[in-house]
């Protein structure tokens, strides 16, 4: 008789990981089959201020809660964790207001600057999307914390079809960038609510009543994150959002246009699998640290091993292969395809160190986390102001900057390895503590 064969069963860290990742291939899915319908109604250019923009919101949305949100997975209480949910709130709420009065009042003097003239008719939009892509952020650490990651899914389906369909819209009656950002900003805004009554069903469920006096403690608990990761992560965020907004700036944004497109070919598998691996993890590795710190360095290791074996070939094969459909972009997106091979160690890089990344976030080593963006933003501003000093060509430019992108992801890596070598040692005295405590 035949042997059965058996087929192993996932873990259940790889089971949640497929369903963040089912929902994320649809959006970027959807988000790379409508690209070439995109690159046709929308200019490099246009792609170029849409680039900028929405770098500009991400650069301050870092810190449109002052990172307290990430803390909403660390507390043991739920009560405590959704305090600090409450807290990010009320934050994003003051941030998004006043970042959006000030690019309103200033937005001239900020055209003129990033040398992109058209931006400054669209700096209304601001204050709405980062509110919106603040509230879905915060809300977001409560279902990781949960582990609602079907939910996560789900607003994943919303986001990817809300942004493409306005964008499509906007696009076939041509009103220029202004389609792209208010499809960004449809795409940020879509399912929130779903996100808010799963937070309020969640704290109901166990009768939680946050108080003014519950937020002030944990605010002061948790005071690290805005006094050294908030500088810290606005600084990593620097450093992966400045290259467009530099690019536009130093070369003009035809060829920022060019770098965006690229990102997207890119950057859709980086965030299709290592997006929902870093949220998985995050998840898994906030629970080990209180519970199972004997299992902190298998999951690290074993989780960075895996994305960097699946970036190499995922990121490979797009190399191989893209350069052969580039002509469904259009002549004008031709020089897309020299970009591909230089962009691609950089994302390589990028792709496993952000699938463990919030490693040294959840160890509270706010001191590595600091020392790590500080370098990282000096090599990789570094590198474009040197290759436009030097009257490098725009394709060099980048090149400069993939090389220091990437030495900047290794230095994460080696940060974040450090971190948990230590912890590792510390451990055995940390399990002892804990049973006399419990004695």
């Amino acid at each position: 008789m035949a042997k059965k064969i058996r087929i192993p069963k996932l873990n259940k860290f790889s089971k949640n990981v497929f369903v963040l990742a089912g929902g994320t291939m649809f959006s970027q899915l959807l988000i790379l089959l409508t690209l070439p319908v995109l690159a046709h109604l929308y200019t490099p250019a246009e792609f170029g201020v849409f680039s900028v923009y929405t770098s500009i919101v991400s650069l301050i949305l870092v810190i449109s809660s002052l990172s307290y949100e990430v803390t909403v997975t660390m507390p043991s209480s739920d009560r405590a964790a959704s305090s600090l949910v409450h807290l990010s709130l009320y934050l994003c709420m003051g941030i998004s207001l006043l970042s959006g009065l000030v690019f309103y009042l200033l937005q001239n003097k900020i055209a003129d600057w990033l040398n992109v003239s058209e931006i400054k008719g669209y700096f209304f939009l601001v204050i709405f999307s980062l509110f919106a892509a603040g509230v879905y952020q915060v809300l977001n650490y409560w279902l990781i914390r949960k582990k609602h990651f079907k939910q996560i899914a789900r607003t994943k389906y919303m986001q990817s079809t809300g942004q493409v369909a306005t964008q499509l819209t906007f696009g076939i009656v041509h009103h220029g960038s202004l389609g792209l950002i208010v499809g960004d900003l449809v795409g940020r805004s879509a399912g929130i609510w779903g996100q808010l009554k799963r937070w309020r069903k969640d704290t109901s469920a166990e009768n939680i009543r946050v108080t003014w006096e519950d937020m002030k403690d944990n605010a002061y608990r948790y005071r690290r994150f805005p006094l050294l990761s908030s500088g810290s992560s606005l600084l990593n965020s620097f450093s992966l959002y400045l290259p467009n907004i530099l690019l536009a700036a130093l070369y003009g944004p035809y060829e920022a246009g060019l770098y965006t497109l690229v990102q997207r070919l890119l950057g859709a598998p980086a965030i299709l699998i290592s997006t929902s691996v870093s949220q998985v993890y995050l998840s898994e590795f906030s629970s080990n640290v209180n519970h199972r710190p004997e299992k902190i360095y298998p999951l690290f290791m074993g989780t960075l091993k895996k994305v960097t074996l699946i970036g190499l070939l995922v990121i490979g094969s797009i190399v191989v292969i893209a350069p052969h459909f580039m002509f469904l972009l259009g002549d004008q997106w031709h020089h897309t395809g020299h970009l591909l091979p230089i962009m691609a160690m950089m994302y390589i890089a990028q792709f496993a160190a952000n699938s463990v990344g919030s490693t040294i976030d959840v160890m509270e080593r706010q001191d590595l986390h600091l020392l790590r963006e500080i370098v990282r933003i000096t090599i990789v501003t570094g590198a474009l102001y040197l290759a436009w000093f030097t009257n490098q060509d725009p394709e060099t430019a980048v090149l400069f900057l993939s090389i220091a992108a990437t030495l900047g992801y290794l230095l994460h890596l080696s940060l974040s390895y450090r971190a948990v070598i230590k912890f590792k040692q510390q451990a055995p005295n940390l399990a002892e503590v804990s049973t006399s405590q419990a004695n």
